[in-house]
């Protein structure tokens, strides 16, 4: 889990931009719930014993209401532990519309296993609308994370729900706690020597999951159960369930030591430690046995000794070794429980379901590190940053820090003459290892209309950052909205024969805790456009006020972003003054307008010996043509450049790949309609620019430039 957190500054460079707004459920329309499926029925019957086993049985009946629920909900998936459960029997079944009933064949459940968890899904044949699936199966804990001790947390899927009912028969020697929430407890009476608890899910409408939005758990229905009555007292369990496995053997004794020797103060002894414990610790194997760990389920880790004996271990395993290992080099720490997706409020009832990763809290330094995780030593993942910590040492709880020192700094260059981008990314702090990304040639600098983009949005740090914040139109629930610190570099260098006629104005935004700047200067025949987005909000999470606030400050720099830079072509001498090399003929072509055309025209021209061919004024035209037999040229005309002079087909440029200092071009005359004997001219320089279109849209610079293409007089 912790993972796909730790990815994500890099995903957020590639953000995938989804939209909401839908109206609030809370405003009588449900826009959570998928209508399309109907639970008839849903029954957990938990019966638990008093060393913490447990013997579930589960009965499910739903019906497939609509078309759409049919790719998604022909299956059911039934997810236990590898380590802890047992699966004792599935059963299940398709009642057709027509009564038939089809029981599913033990071909169609299937079972896979992936690290701790354990995957069985039945397949219903033949899933159609209309079908009601009938499911009952039953496992059985044979190994209790907590000896002694049960708890259990229920999140229902969002369909629509008509007799939802869970209970648990405890023993009266272990009271239940619960932290309910869309559940209402259901009166009934308990079997002999048992104490049953059952409460009724409370089907409603519920608010769509949106991007980035907090866990259910923080403002959804949610069960959560527990015998432990409070959070100190589920320390003081979890000490007494892991005691002795973090004691330092002669070999992690040796190990540290040799780690340390010679590093200056208890931070570097720290970090060392804790990055050898990343580095050298592998993950837990898909399927590794019982006596190899327990998983993600479990509470117990192995011994810290056997952990570096074996090179494997989970969260827990590292965390044990990296206990060992300090406790050896005399540094003082505690195990530290969190949760590990994007829960940031806990329930009044503890459970390991919701404090699911554990991490190591050094009181001296007040460092917290994560030896599991794929950062740099001494930073956290950011889904670990600002959210409570249960001290285990202790049992009281800490926060950890909302910052820490990240960035992602992208410097890219654009050459527009030969299409090429190239660019660098480098992510410091929390990801601290530098990310090299080469852009597509056709990512940056999209040219349009005489004007260039002066943003990738394949590349931009900062595009992506705005993106990510700006993910939904209208935002319900509250959201992680992590620190930002992203910085853009962009070098555009423009083709020879074309100037930048106006750039636009430099931005600047202050508001809230956003801050953006941005500049484009000429620099040694280029623009250089620098941009810097940093956001702070002094908290991991935001809620929709705080969106709200953010809209419009985020919309200015989105404009701007999207601002482009007015490209001209280069003013030749007055027409007056103008010659034409060779010989005194006029340019066979007289302004017409343009066809708005890109084409390869082959022409027949005798006069031309093989090998390139002369060019207009360098960049004007694509410089596409290429000899091939002798006296046989193929030329293409750039639209965007050529378009007005492009005269019913009979005035055509060959473009080579000489430089301006050889600028010249190649006419055919009018009247060899089928370029038979065409006679050729060379034409000087005649390329001329017009800006006009300048428009103001919603504060921002639009320009637009066209481009005219004019010949000369002899």
């Amino acid at each position: 889990m912790i993972s796909r957190y730790c990815a994500l500054l890099i995903w957020m460079m590639v953000a995938l931009l989804t939209t909401g707004g839908l109206a609030r459920a809370g405003a009588g329309i449900d826009t959570g719930t998928d209508p399309s499926v109907i639970v008839e029925r849903h029954v957990r019957h938990y019966v638990v014993e008093p060393d913490g086993t447990y013997r579930l049985a589960v009965d499910d009946a739903r019906t497939l209401a609509a078309a759409r629920a049919v790719p998604d909900h022909g299956r059911f998936t039934i997810r236990s532990s590898t380590t802890l459960d047992e699966i004792v029997s599935v059963e299940a079944c398709t009642q057709k519309p027509d009564g038939r009933r089809i029981p599913v064949p033990p071909g169609a459940i299937l079972s896979q296993d992936d690290g701790p968890t354990r995957a069985t899904t039945i397949v219903f044949p033949a899933a159609a609308t209309g079908d009601r699936q009938v499911v009952h199966y039953v496992v059985r804990r044979h190994t209790p994370p907590f000896p002694g001790q049960f708890d259990d947390v229920a999140v229902m899927p969002f369909l629509v729900h008509r007799n939802t009912v869970l209970v648990y028969d405890m023993p009266p020697s272990m009271p239940l706690h619960a932290d309910a929430v869309g559940f209402v407890p259901m009166p009934g009476d308990s079997p002999p020597g048992r104490r049953r608890y059952q409460w009724r899910y409370v089907n409603g409408p519920n608010e769509r999951i949106e991007a980035d939005a907090v866990s259910v758990l923080d403002y959804g229905r949610r069960l959560v159960v527990s015998t432990v009555p409070d959070y100190p007292a589920f320390a003081a369990a979890f000490r007494a369930a892991t005691a002795g496995k973090a004691l330092p053997s002669p070999a992690i004794s040796t190990l540290a030591h040799r780690l340390t020797a010679g590093l200056p103060d208890t931070r570097a002894r720290v970090l060392a430690l804790s990055a050898w414990v990343q580095q050298n610790i592998r993950p837990m194997d898909a399927g590794a046995d019982a006596g190899a760990g327990a998983g993600a389920l479990s509470v117990v880790p192995h011994a810290a000794a056997t952990v570096l004996d074996t090179r494997r271990g989970d969260d827990r395993d590292r965390a044990a070794l990296l206990e060992a290992l300090l406790a050896a080099a005399g540094i003082a720490s505690t195990p530290a429980l969190v949760n590990g997706g994007n829960v940031y409020t806990l329930p009044d009832a503890p459970a390991l379901g919701v404090l699911d990763h554990l991490i190591v809290y050094v009181p001296d330094i007040a460092l917290f590190v994560d030896p599991a995780a794929s950062v740099k030593a001494g930073d956290l993942p950011p889904a670990l940053l600002g959210k409570p910590v249960l001290l285990l040492n202790s049992g009281t709880f800490a926060m950890t820090p909302v910052l820490q020192p990240q960035s992602v700094r992208t410097v890219a260059a654009v050459d527009i003459e030969h299409g090429t981008s190239t660019a660098e990314r480098t992510v410091t702090g929390a990801l601290a290892e530098p990310v090299r990304t080469v852009v597509r040639a056709d990512g940056g600098g999209p040219w349009t209309n005489g004007s260039l983009a002066t943003t990738d949005h394949t590349g931009s740090a900062v595009d992506a950052a705005v993106a990510s914040l700006m993910r939904e139109r209208a935002r319900h629930l509250d959201f992680v909205c992590a620190a930002v610190d992203v910085e853009d570099e962009t070098r555009l260098r423009l083709p020879q024969g074309l100037r930048v006629a106006a750039l636009p104005g430099p931005a600047s935004v202050i508001t809230g805790g956003i801050f953006y700047r941005s500049t484009y200067t000429r620099e040694n025949g280029a623009v250089l456009v620098r941009r810097r987005l940093t956001v702070r909000h002094g908290r991991a999470t935001c809620t929709p006020a705080d969106d709200r606030a953010m809209r419009p400050a985020l919309a200015r720099i989105r404009r701007d972003l999207r601002s482009r830079i007015v490209v001209a072509g280069i003013p030749s001498a007055p027409a007056s003054r103008a010659r034409v090399a060779d010989k005194g003929v006029a340019p066979p072509a007289r302004a017409q307008g343009g066809h708005g055309l890109v084409r390869e025209v082959e022409a027949q021209v005798h006069a031309i010996a093989p090998g390139a061919v002369a060019a207009g004024p360098a960049g004007d035209l694509d410089e596409a043509a290429t000899a091939e037999e002798a006296g046989r040229v193929r030329m293409r005309v750039d639209r965007h450049v050529a378009r007005p002079q492009l005269a019913a087909g009979h005035v055509q440029q060959a473009v080579g790949q000489q430089r301006a200092a050889d600028a010249g071009a190649v006419a055919i005359g009018p009247h060899q309609a089928e370029h038979e004997g065409a006679e050729v001219v060379k034409l000087g320089q005649f390329v001329a620019a017009e800006a006009d279109d300048v428009t103001g849209v919603d504060g921002d610079e639009q320009r637009a430039v066209r481009i005219v293409q004019r010949g000369t007089q002899p």
